[in-house]
């Protein structure tokens, strides 16, 4: 079973207009990526945001990236918001990863 099945059902709630992106991005990768442990999982998402935005992901209120290469249009275009990864995001990836584990 690969990662990517983790990342299927995308949430109807987001942060910024580049998270739902940036979530497509994680899966694009997850599909050639066996199933890790839900520490190795968080690891992995950060380090990818950090790949991406050159700045670590934080839980420091206001603190966001605007990834160029997710920006599509809009007031938000391209911003992926740390707190949404860190208080929804990565909780809800790694809780079905839990399942299957």
């Amino acid at each position: 079973m690969k990662l990517s099945v983790i990342f299927e059902d995308k949430p109807k709630r987001w942060g910024f207009r580049g998270d739902p992106y940036f979530w497509d991005h994680l899966k694009g990768l997850a599909e050639n990526m066996d199933i890790i442990s839900p520490d190795e999982l968080e690891k992995w998402i950060k380090n990818e945001y950090l790949l991406l935005s050159g700045k670590p992901m934080t839980d420091k209120y206001g603190d966001f990236a605007v990834i160029e290469r997710f920006a599509h249009g809009g007031m938000s275009s391209g911003g992926v918001d740390n707190l949404w990864w860190i208080d929804e995001g990565i909780p809800l990836l790694k809780s079905r990863l839990t399942v299957l584990c």
